[in-house]
């Protein structure tokens, strides 16, 4: 018998199960590309010169939102998960690795929209800690529901037909209430206080490049693969210079203080509009938790998976202080920034956008592909030099921001050393 769509696991989605259009991927990360997050992200934006920071805001979300599509478009190809597309170029032992740093960061990413999420409604009805619990919990309550519903029918039903647009009129009204609030003329002639253009950038990219380790979850239910990756192209890059706009005019990075300045502009229920597309986030990440650990342990039922990742992610963001909890789900994530440097090389450079299901689930599937984890290491390593949340950032070097230098070196010595295989293949053929 031949599962529903909603209960696939990381075996190739065939094509009758295929039903998402581009329209679908517009209206879904259209939808994913909203948050509070982002514009909290955004409002650091507010340290660099205003002609720096829409510049970076226009060039991250086109540049970040290529990307993110170009690692959708391997999944709707082929119809599989994300962490089955680097099973090529890391093998099948290679990407547990992945898969196991991508299941921490999920049920992290989790945690602090759960956080996100009872933070701003307490800002809104008025703080108090047992208000806090019951909204903790209404809200895990809430993504378990959507998790175990599954992506087709809440994105078919839902987002696509009504609630990405009501979230869409929201943001704008947000948005031009800021621009009409004196803000505007504000940061315009703000002259910044020292962030360069590089770091802006690094910024507004983390945003969709974050999004990559989940993309092939969702766009392998494509009927057509070049109108998924216009539709998340184009969905994810407007959404992302909306709200990251609307972050440098707030000009405020803490939740409870950003909630209480958008609340002073626009009705509160406009916020809850924001808030309740919030959940969809959660229910990407802990959907993608259980997909991640079915790529490493099979047997396991999908649902129980979302409903464990749910209940824990819920009692952490009850037990778990929010501050500079951000920095820590960023510097877990930086890891995927070279990752995807190594598949996209792969996939559209070595392999020529031609994956079999023997490279992927077969006898032709390696166990550990070393070429690929070299070239990750690398680009780890220059991520961690570069970046200034880093550990090791070196503070004498030129700021050049650390996303995109990272994801250019470990793409190219992947493809240095494959060559460089090849060339000695040859040679000793010739011998």
């Amino acid at each position: 018998m031949i599962p529903e769509p909603s209960e696939w696991d990381i075996e190739p989605v065939t094509q009758k199960h295929r039903l998402f259009r581009g329209r679908d991927y517009f209206a879904l990360w259209s939808s994913l590309g909203v948050g509070l997050l982002v514009f909290s992200a955004g409002s650091f934006l507010s340290s660099a010169r205003f002609l720096d920071s829409m510049l970076a805001i226009i060039i991250g979300s086109l540049v970040g939102s290529l990307l993110l599509a170009l690692a959708g478009k391997i999944g709707s190809d082929h119809g599989i998960p994300s962490l089955i597309s680097m099973r090529p170029s890391f093998g099948i032992c290679g990407s547990y690795l992945p898969a196991i740093l991508n299941i921490i960061q999920l049920i992290g990413w989790t945690t602090f929209e759960i956080m996100i999420i009872s933070k701003s409604a307490e800002a809104l009805l008025g703080a108090n800690y047992t208000l806090h619990l019951v909204l903790t919990f209404l809200i895990g309550a809430l993504v378990t529901f959507i998790g175990v519903t599954g992506p087709i029918t809440i994105i078919k039903k839902g987002i696509t037909k009504f609630a990405i647009w009501i979230v869409y009129a929201s943001s704008a009204i947000i948005v031009i209430s800021l621009v009409m609030s004196g803000s505007f003329s504000k940061v315009i002639s703000s002259p910044g206080n020292g962030m360069s253009f590089f770091s802006a950038l690094d910024i507004v990219i983390a945003m969709p490049i974050s999004w990559m380790p989940l993309v092939s979850d969702y766009n392998r239910f494509a009927t057509n693969s070049k109108s998924a990756f216009r539709g998340t192209f184009l969905g994810f890059a407007i959404t992302n210079m909306l709200f990251y706009f609307g972050g440098v005019l707030i000009g405020v990075s803490d939740i409870v203080a950003l909630i209480s300045a958008i609340q002073s502009l626009v009705f509160g229920f406009l916020l809850l509009i924001i808030l309740v597309d919030e959940t969809d986030n959660a229910f990407a990440d802990v959907y993608s938790a259980a997909v991640s650990t079915q790529s490493i342990i099979r047997n396991i039922n999908q649902r129980y998976l979302i409903i464990a990742f749910m209940c824990l992610s819920t009692i952490l963001a009850i037990v778990i202080p929010i501050i500079e909890y951000e920095t820590f789900l960023f510097l877990i994530g930086s890891v995927f920034v070279p990752l995807f440097g190594v598949v996209l090389a792969d996939y559209y450079i070595v392999k020529r956008r031609v994956y079999s299901e023997n490279m992927m689930y077969g006898k032709e599937t390696k166990k550990v592909g070393y070429p690929a984890i070299v070239a990750w290491i690398f680009g780890i390593l220059l991520y961690y030099l570069l970046s200034s949340i880093s550990p090791i950032y070196v503070s004498s070097w030129p700021t050049i921001g650390a996303t995109i230098p990272s994801f250019i070196l470990s793409s190219l010595a992947y493809l240095a050393i494959i060559y460089r295989r090849k060339v000695r293949h040859q040679i000793k053929k010739l011998h």
